[in-house]
């Protein structure tokens, strides 16, 4: 209904340049994108409204990709995935990919009837990275896409106001939020509804609940009908004072919001067919004469008030009964919604102003956050400061996110030192996926969804070795699990905390003044199964300490200081661009009050020789008895500096704190040791230390006393003479019976003799040792 016919034969030519993918340095093999210089003078003085601090900018051939897409198939038409049309987009690297695209409408087709170019908005799922999909739209403004994958959220948008010809491909997190995305945090604006950017959203509507920790969807694709009014104010800077271009506007953002709800949640919104009658723009008749900002039907500075106002006029403008989930968008008057509130008597009571309300930072950290709160979802973060602490703002039985929170309902960017970045990712939280899951499947959502089966069946995710572990205090530890997809879908992981506990305002965000609350932040979804806390590079560049900020935030992954458990859930997303799958698997980490768990030798500085058998150290953290009970360990070596752990040095050792090892014919000048129990999940990596392959001139003796039973015996005085020692050397046992002397010359004759304490003999007396790289341990018994 809504395409043109174009020439099969012109079009099958461009398809196939298409498919074949092929990339020049600075164009798209499809001849579609051309890699341009923006410091002509023209580019540089046009209007900009979205900068961010590193992009690309392209040329668009526009008559080529208007072609392409029109030959894109319906959704739901064929078997998904099987569309042949395929797009090709700009990265921020200069490099290009593909994407298999189908039409998808925002709008109902009444809409488009009156307004045919609201008909170009399209999905796409990757064909390069099958875990990435794409929400685009080709308004008569521009292109627009938003790109989602496990390495970030890509967006391209026209480079400047008004340039349908170039534009820029850039990573959302490189967008910095100006003053128009910053928030007003001072107590009487957050009560009254709060201005400019501002967060503080409405009470909710409806109680609260506390779902169970465990969330699945994907099966159905839910569509309600949204009424998604304009003010004046909104229209004249996005639309052109025009009802078309608002509307345009609107389906860009309501592509990218679709985009996220759909992946996450299986929720489409659909503007509703006669929505051009709530666009208040200057070709639109308020009370005979044309709208402005001063006759329109809301107070566009005022979001609390503008509440009352969109319920009233979209029940009297589209009838109550025509519509299932209200909104306006202003430029003032900040975010401000109810909790919990379409399919019900409050369904429009949403409000979304920005100043500056274009661009993915709009869409996502306002837009598509207040109408959390419309499906149910509450704020997520547990922070104090900033916006944060002020309006009675903070959800106590949904603040599983430290300082500001990083997801969509969270308040990144906006509460001061305790904000974990500028924006917001591109993801919600499990806690929120619980509450419009439940809100829109069990609740009063479900009673006006339209409902489409996808044809997608949930991936089924298990966690890997248990769902309890006991790990010590202040020690690193790597959760995992496993998915599998029935329909064969790339699966990602998303690793989140789920505990609650007192707010704070304190930096760095730590449990270690004694109140278990969350400590550790989100991250968008990944490739990888797996998740170390904290990330790596704290672990071998910070003595897995991170440092309280890091590029000017909050980390966020300080290690648990205190006993506690400690809930953590992984979210399996199949990706699908028509109504993703997801599933959870919840996992609980007991802390124990003795640590931490610590490898303490080899140190920097250390150097093992070929054949030699160096004495691997450890502080053992209580780990080896209850509750933990790690009776045994294994010792892995890395050669990478710590990235990857491929050789096995012992693969089962008791967990008593010393071992000697045999040093490998490798060299490397950045050695780690990694020493994890067995069957557990914790472990600690050593300080970087060099191996080398040729023949040592001197090397560590060492030893152990036990007693007859193989008890370690503590306290113990060695004396070592011989060799080119000038006297004798004396070394004390540690409480598990180990002695060390380091360094010593080989190829020489030693005699190693346990000193008598009271009532305590030792067999033998002494050993007379000749000391070469293979030299063995010199052990002894106590009597």
């Amino acid at each position: 209904m809504f395409k043109r016919s174009i020439c099969p034969l012109f079009l099958f030519l461009i398809l196939s340049l298409v498919a074949a993918g092929t990339v020049t340095a600075k164009g798209s093999g499809d001849g579609v994108w051309r890699e341009i210089n923006d410091t002509s003078s023209a580019l540089r003085s046009a209007e900009r409204t979205v900068v961010p601090d590193h992009y690309r900018t392209f040329n668009l051939n526009q008559t080529l990709m208007k072609t392409i897409l029109e030959s894109a198939p319906a959704e739901f038409r064929d078997q998904y995935g099987m569309s042949n049309t395929i797009v090709s987009l700009p990265m921020p690297d200069g490099t290009f990919e593909r994407f298999r695209i189908e039409q998808s409408l925002v709008v109902e087709p009444g809409l488009v009837e009156k307004f045919p170019e609201l008909a170009a908005t399209y999905r796409g799922q990757g064909i390069d990275d099958p875990t990435a999909t794409v929400r685009l739209d080709f308004m008569p403004s521009g292109f627009h896409s938003m790109i989602l994958s496990t390495r970030g959220t890509f967006m391209v948008d026209p480079y400047a106001k008004n340039d349908s010809a170039n534009y820029i491909s850039y990573l959302k997190s490189d967008v910095q939020k100006t003053s128009d995305f910053s928030c007003d945090t001072d107590r009487e604006n957050a009560v009254s509804g709060m201005t400019k950017a501002s967060k503080a959203d409405f009470k909710p509507f409806v109680p609260q609940a506390v779902f169970a920790p465990s969330v699945t969807s994907g099966t159905q694709l839910r569509t309600y009908r949204l009424a998604l009014a304009a003010t004046n104010e909104y229209a004249m800077t996005v639309g052109g004072n025009t009802i078309a271009g608002t509307l345009a506007a609107q389906a860009t953002v309501m592509t990218r919001v679709n985009g996220i709800y759909e992946r996450d949640l299986a929720i489409r919104m659909v503007v509703v067919a006669n929505n051009n009658l709530i666009v208040y723009a200057g070709d639109q008749m308020c009370g005979g004469v044309a709208c402005t900002g001063a006759n329109d039907p809301y107070t566009n500075s005022s979001g609390t008030t503008m509440l009352t106002e969109n319920q009233n006029n979209v029940n009297t403008v589209i009838g109550t009964a025509n519509y299932d989930i209200g909104h306006v968008f202003s430029t003032g008057g900040g975010g401000v919604a109810g909790v919990g509130v379409p399919c019900g008597t409050s369904k429009a009571r949403g409000v979304t102003g920005l100043g500056n309300p274009v661009g993915d930072p709009f869409a996502i950290d306002y837009v598509a956050h207040e109408m959390g709160h419309q499906w149910g979802g509450n704020h997520t973060f547990n922070g104090g400061s900033g916006s944060c602490g002020s309006g009675g703002q903070r959800s106590p039985t949904s603040a599983y996110e430290p300082g500001s929170g990083v997801t969509i309902m969270a308040y990144a960017g906006i509460c001061g030192a305790q904000d974990l970045a500028g924006n917001s990712i591109d993801s919600f939280h499990v806690r929120s996926l619980e509450e419009i899951v439940a809100y829109s499947q069990t609740g009063t959502g479900n009673t006006c969804a339209a409902t489409t089966a996808t044809g997608n069946t949930p991936p089924v995710v298990t966690a890997t070795g248990g769902t309890t572990f006991n790990i010590p205090r202040l020690t690193p530890f790597t959760l995992a699990a496993t998915a599998t997809d029935a329909n064969g879908d790339t699966v990602t992981y998303d690793w989140q905390e789920y505990d609650l506990g007192p707010v704070t305002t304190a930096v760095p965000n730590t449990d270690s003044d004694g109140s278990a609350r969350p400590i550790f932040r989100p991250y968008s979804p990944s490739s990888n199964g797996a998740r170390t806390y904290p990330s790596n590079q704290f672990i071998l560049n910070n003595a897995n300490t991170p440092p309280n900020t890091t590029g000017g935030f909050l980390t966020g992954e300080l290690l648990p200081a205190i006993a506690r458990t400690m809930n953590f859930q992984v979210i399996a997303r199949d990706n699908r661009a028509n109504g993703g799958g997801i599933n959870t698997a919840t996992v609980s980490v007991v802390v124990a009050g003795t640590g931490p768990f610590a490898v303490t030798g080899p140190a920097t500085g250390t150097t093992w020789f070929l054949n030699s058998n160096p004495v691997v150290t450890w502080n053992t953290g209580g780990s080896e008895s209850a509750p933990i009970n790690a009776t045994n360990v294994r010792i892995l070596l890395s050669t990478d500096g710590g990235v990857t752990f491929p050789t096995t040095l012992l693969a089962s050792t008791p967990n008593d704190g010393s071992e000697a090892v045999v040093s490998p014919n490798l060299n490397s000048s950045t050695a780690r040791i990694r020493i994890e129990p067995i069957g557990g999940i914790f472990f600690d990596v050593s300080d970087s230390f060099t191996i080398s392959s040729q023949t040592a001139s001197n090397g560590d003796l060492g030893g152990r006393i036990t007693t007859a039973a193989g008890r370690g015996v503590g306290r113990v005085y060695v004396s070592i003479t011989g060799g080119t020692l000038p006297g004798p050397i004396l070394a004390l046992t540690n409480s598990f019976g180990y002695f060390n002397f380091p360094g010593l010359s080989l190829n020489q004759t030693y005699t190693i003799t346990p000193r008598p304490r009271k009532g305590t003999t030792f067999t033998p007396t002494n050993i007379v040792r000749s000391h070469t790289a293979a030299a063995t341990d010199v052990n002894f018994t106590a009597n």
